[in-house]
């Protein structure tokens, strides 16, 4: 009962100092509110007396004559002072602006509380903070209306005016000053694009005052122009213009530039591309008004270089059919054509043609386009100039060799090389090891260490038809000789006659050859030109040694596909350029598919001291002579010739042979011409489709081959080529396939490199069987062997024990009648060690007594018809498609029904 006492009186205290705790604080917000309703606050904004009043330029001019501020973002405090019921109130207040630009479009104070009512503003000082200390900078009395109002609990906004300097911002827009005829500060010339930044000056029209812009931004643009709506492909005239983004401030008034300073820049470097007086037209700044855009005329000099050689380009247009122009190939769009109808300074960027980084032109490839007439003296005016093609040998074929993968100026002596040797490697080059059984190829790509084969793409083996040309152009003016920087010069496909090759002006009235005349032009001085190409010139009757001969550094010459020149009269110039200047220099020559039918005497090649390949593909050549021993060669083609021998000291190699070819002529020994203890290894030599007996130095002379590949297949050996092995031969794949050889003698595959060989082809022989010397202990890294289309009774046993063995081949025995004479399956075969391709087919195999394994997983017994075999061992791995089987289905094949043999 007390407890429960104790708690109501409890309960009853809180209630009481709750409800006295309400009265207390209610009185209190009473109060609170009463003195809110009492004040109220007000803001100042300051403005420009200028841009507030919305003067006309002559009241900005008048304000900006007595301006007591320079720029409104100066005022940083304001001392304000009112009257307030005849009481004088003095405050300061801090004024403030997102940015100083922003600034100039108004500053506001920090909010004042002030008492509610009518207050007079009397006068205002503003204040700059100078190292800590307020000073002031303006003093303004206040006019008799300058009043304003307080209101309870609202926000009261006060302007305030200062004559500060009327101020507004503009933007600068580059653009071309078109046609100018003076003279640039700078006449070397540059690219539009590349102008990043530009430094701006600018004038006041009325006080001569100046204000310059230090490196703005520069963003490029093109922009197009309806011109002639009628035309259906040049509607439009392209302009290239620049637009600095960023708006500078210029107090209120007229303007004009009156000089610029452009800059290029990579990465952080930045280079002065020029610095020009100009006179700009005038432009207006209006307090706190952006103008867009004030123009800075950039001068186009038809004097600057780089313009010359624009007004150069369009006249070698017009003088070879510009207009009939459509290009084919794959480096430009389709039909493509030079357009002229823009701006001249952009008459450079035209597909063909590089510019360098001065707005020069470097590289002119009319290659492609179908060009006629002669290339014009104006041609002389491009002396920045590096490749010139009028025409190439790739240009059906692809016409990607001006590219940008392609021959390219004042490329690395790497990247020179390589397209040095394009012609070769879309031409010439073929792995000989392609003429392998397909098996020895698979066997060669996958288990061994050899390079892969390259497959061959040719179908037609040249870019066009011999004789069929690409262009009409006729002819080349001397001017070509000003161009003292050219290091490529091509061309092909084309009617010209070698009396047209630079050899006078196209036009002696033209203004070009005028200024040229007295010019001491000579080929001499070319030091720089060290590729030409004269391919498939279908008038072409002798060679224009006037030019090749006398360049003093040409180093390729390719005059390949030129069938209009005679046997003799090619040995001739041939004979004759060795002893003038570009002779000694050579060092390489395409000169494939002519009427050549001899070389030039030896003492006339012996003075081709840095000739290093050689090429005389397709051509009539039944006598050679030599370069000497003391010549080394990389590279050589004699294919496809009518060359009977080859003299022992024809040449010498260099560490650097990928391939020498041989094939296809009427040789009837091997030349002693290599040596197989040369520290230099050759890729490959291709001896193949000849009437081939034996070796120059027979068995014990013969000096060997030092080469990983050799082929003499389809010649007429009735031997085994003991010489080669017995010479120390480091050969790793030979090829003695379709020849008339009948057996392998012991001893003749025996020498100190034999055991190096893994690849051995020899189908289309006359071959019944083999000796101990294609046992293991003689080639054991021995990986593939193909034996078939000979006369083998039984499958030799020999080559099976070489644990490297992967691939073996017997297919298509015969014997003069034409029988099937291997009838026998070589029991124990599915146990050698490494064996996993079995060619066997086309034979006459009977009962088969062996178990057969899933390990050899290729199996050809296709065209056995009597054969009888159990291939129970290997089903499962053929039904899970592990297993590859040729076979016939009306064969005797059992356990494996999977197959479908049809019983």
């Amino acid at each position: 009962m007390n407890k429960l006492r104790f708690n109501i009186i409890k309960l009853l205290f809180v209630s009481l100092i709750t409800m006295f705790s309400g009265v207390v604080m209610s009185g209190c917000s009473d109060d609170d509110e009463v003195r809110q309703s009492q004040y109220g606050e007000v803001q100042f904004k300051l403005y420009k007396e200028a841009s507030y009043n919305e003067g006309t330029e002559d009241v900005a001019r008048s304000v900006a004559s007595r301006a007591s501020v320079n720029k409104l973002s100066d005022a940083q405090k304001i001392e304000i002072e009112m009257l307030f019921n005849g009481t004088s109130i003095t405050q300061t207040l801090k004024l403030n602006a997102y940015n100083n630009e922003n600034a100039e479009y108004g500053l506001r104070s920090d909010r004042l509380q002030l008492l509610v009512g009518d207050y007079k503003v009397v006068g205002y000082k503003l204040y700059k903070v100078e190292e800590q200390e307020d000073v002031v900078i303006a003093e303004v009395s206040a006019d008799a209306d300058e009043t304003f109002s307080v209101v309870p609990s609202g926000l009261t906004v006060k302007d305030l005016t200062i004559d500060a300097q009327a101020r507004g911002s503009v933007k600068f827009k580059l653009e071309k000053d078109l046609p100018n005829i003076k003279s640039r500060a700078n006449n070397e010339g540059y690219l539009f694009t590349d102008i990043k930044l530009a430094t701006v000056l600018v004038q006041n029209t009325f006080s001569q005052v100046t204000y310059e812009f230090e490196k703005l931004k520069v963003r490029y643009e093109e922009e197009y122009e309806l011109t002639d709506p009628d035309s259906e492909n040049d509607k439009y005239t392209d302009h290239g213009v620049a637009y600095c983004d960023s708006a500078v401030w210029l107090p209120a008034g007229n303007y004009k530039v009156i000089s610029y300073t452009v800059y290029s820049k990579q990465g952080v470097t930045e280079t002065a591309l020029e610095t020009q007086a100009v006179s700009g037209e005038t432009f207006t700044v209006e307090d706190n008004q952006l103008t867009e855009y004030a123009i800075v005329p950039v001068l186009v000099s038809k004097t600057a270089e780089n313009i010359k050689d624009y007004l150069a380009l369009k006249e070698i247009w017009e003088k070879m059919g510009g207009k009939n122009w459509k290009y084919y190939g794959q480096t430009y769009p389709e039909g493509a054509n030079w357009n002229f109808n823009k701006d001249i300074d952009m008459w450079g960027d035209q597909p063909g043609v590089t510019l360098n980084n001065k707005g020069r032109v470097s590289s002119l490839s009319l290659s492609g386009f179908g060009a006629s007439g002669e290339l014009p003296d104006a041609i002389g005016q491009l002396t920045e100039l590096r490749i010139l093609a009028l025409g190439s040998h790739d240009e059906t074929y692809g016409n990607m060799l001006f590219g940008p993968d392609g021959i390219q100026p004042d490329m690395s002596e790497a990247k020179r090389d390589k397209m040095r040797m394009d012609y070769k490697e879309h031409f010439l080059d073929r792995d000989v090891r392609e003429n392998l059984s397909e098996m020895l190829q698979w066997t060669i790509n996958n288990y061994t260490s050899q390079s892969k084969i390259k497959k061959s793409s040719r179908i037609s083996t040249k870019d066009t038809q011999i004789g069929i040309i690409t262009n009409k152009i006729t002819g080349v003016s001397k001017a070509v000789m000003r161009l003292k920087n050219l290091q490529q010069f091509y061309i092909a496909n084309s009617p010209i006659t070698y009396d047209k090759i630079c050899t006078d002006w196209t036009d002696p009235n033209s203004s070009y050859a005028q200024q040229y005349e007295k010019e001491n032009l000579s080929w001499a001085g070319m030091t720089n030109l060290t590729d030409v190409e004269l391919y498939n010139c279908v008038n072409l009757t002798r060679l224009p040694l006037d030019m090749v001969g006398n360049l003093p550094e040409l180093q390729l010459l390719n005059i390949a596909c030129n069938q209009n020149i005679s046997g003799a009269q090619l040995r001739e110039d041939w004979s004759k350029l060795c002893d003038m200047p570009a002779g000694p220099r050579l060092q390489i020559l395409y000169m494939g598919y002519n009427n050549l039918e001899e070389f030039p005497e030896d003492a006339q090649l012996r003075k081709m001291v840095k000739f290093k390949m050689l090429d005389c593909t397709t051509n009539k050549v039944h006598t050679l002579h030599s370069f000497g021993t003391d010549i080394k060669l990389s590279t050589l083609y004699l294919d496809n010739n009518k060359i009977t021998s080859i003299p022992d000291d024809f040449c010498a190699f260099t560490n650097e042979v990928e391939t020498l070819g041989f094939s296809y002529n009427e040789l009837t020994e091997v030349p002693n011409i290599f040596n197989a203890k040369s520290i230099y290894i050759m890729n490959t030599v291709d001896f193949s489709h000849n009437n081939i007996t034996g070796f120059s130095g027979g068995d014990d002379g013969f000096k060997g081959i030092n080469a990983y590949t050799v082929s003499l297949s389809y010649n007429k050996l009735k031997k085994f080529p003991k010489a080669l092995f017995k010479s120390g031969s480091p050969i790793q794949t030979l090829d003695l396939s379709a020849n008339e050889l009948t057996e392998v003698k012991e001893g003749e595959m025996q020498g100190s490199n034999a055991h190096l060989l893994q690849t051995l082809d020899l189908r289309f022989n006359k071959l019944t069987k083999l000796c101990d010397d294609f046992r293991a202990t003689n080639i054991p890294y021995l990986t593939g062997i193909d034996l078939s289309y000979n006369s083998f009774s039984e499958v030799p046993p020999q080559p099976l024990n070489c644990s490297e063995l992967k691939a073996f081949a017997i297919r298509y025995q015969r014997n003069e009648k034409g029988e099937r004479t291997l009838r026998d399956w070589p029991v124990g075969i599915m146990q050698c060690p490494s064996l996993i391709q079995l060619q066997i087919g086309s034979n006459d195999i009977r009962k088969v007594n062996e178990t057969i394994t899933p390990y050899v997983w290729i199996l050809d017994i296709k065209d056995n018809p009597n054969i009888s075999i159990d291939l129970s061992g290997a089903c499962s791995a053929i039904q899970n498609g592990m297993y590859l089987l040729f076979y016939d289905k009306t064969q005797d094949i059992r356990g494996c029904d999977i197959l479908g043999i049809e019983r």
